[in-house]
């Protein structure tokens, strides 16, 4: 199966090319999409500013490319573009695909980037992406979370302070908050459940 990695200009990409690959996908990295591809991973670098403004510019080809099946994943910053807004960098707009906005960490005393493994608390047993991962530690780099208007997209969330997402999905779209490419042994469980999903 054909995976192409959006490069947004930013950032080393390597780790999840790798990552990608070691679970059997065949992997490209790109500016733009083929259109043939399987999925379409939106990669953990750069500011949801920048980032939003990129993918916005290209919001009916990704668009098409989901409603035709293509699957999605969003990795930390890539999930969290697939929102509605994001207040990273001043306000600026998402994908949409999720309702709701990304906003920065909040809570007292907490230290901001969060940096570091978490757990993973699973909240939908069902969802063929979590097998596995349910009390598993994953790894986090990060100062800004999702605040989902539809609780149902959240299948597991990670506490820091608060509870936040750590997996959403919804139809063919998926993100992660933490790295799966940087999450050693666990993240290869949750990308081997991905290249499963992606192939049923």
């Amino acid at each position: 199966m054909r995976a192409t990695i959006i490069n947004y200009g930013v950032g080393n990409l390597f780790s999840i090319y790798s990552g990608l690959r070691r679970v059997g996908f065949e992997v490209s990295i790109s500016p733009e999409p083929a259109g043939n591809e399987d999925l379409i991973v939106f990669p953990g670098v750069g500011s949801f500013s920048a980032v939003s403004k990129y993918l916005v510019s290209r919001r009916e080809l990704f668009d098409d490319l989901r409603r035709g099946g293509t699957y999605f994943l969003g990795v930390c910053l890539g999930m969290q573009v697939m929102f509605e807004v994001g207040t990273e960098g001043g306000v600026n707009n998402g994908l949409g695909w999720f309702r709701g906005r990304v906003d920065r960490i909040a809570g007292v005393g907490l230290k901001v980037p969060h940096i570091g493994w978490d757990e993973l608390i699973v909240t939908d047993l069902t969802c063929p992406l979590t097998d596995g991962l349910d009390g598993q530690y994953v790894y986090y780099v990060h100062s800004y979370v999702a605040y989902p208007v539809d609780e149902g997209i959240v299948k597991a969330i990670s506490i820091y302070g608060n509870p936040y997402p750590a997996i959403i999905c919804s139809d063919n779209v998926v993100g992660t908050q933490f790295h799966p490419e940087k999450s050693g042994r666990v993240g290869r469980v949750f990308l081997n459940n991905l290249y499963r999903w992606v192939r049923r």
